[in-house]
């Protein structure tokens, strides 16, 4: 069996080197692939905060989102006045 193209082959690419591994690009597509999983979509999911349906019954519950609900009336007790943004 003839083999010379392999000869031929490494004399012609004999004065090139090989790229150098690329650690950060690597990482991200190492990441991105993870993320793009079942597991991780589930998983990413359920560590969501969940969206706040009555701002002032979180708060006066102190329930576990009670800051999101703060953010969410801005600062108002009266719902209609936050959501306008005309207080302070």
């Amino acid at each position: 069996m003839d083999l010379g193209f392999l000869r031929r082959a490494e004399q012609r690419f004999a004065s090139r080197a090989a790229a150098r591994l690329d650690f950060g690009m690597l990482i991200a597509a190492l990441k991105a692939q993870q993320a793009a999983s079942t597991a991780a979509r589930v998983q990413a999911a359920l560590a969501a905060p969940r969206a706040v349906a009555d701002p002032l019954v979180e708060i006066l519950l102190a329930g576990p989102c009670w800051r999101q609900a703060v953010a969410a009336q801005g600062g108002c007790f009266h719902r209609a006045l936050a959501r306008q943004r005309l207080v302070n």
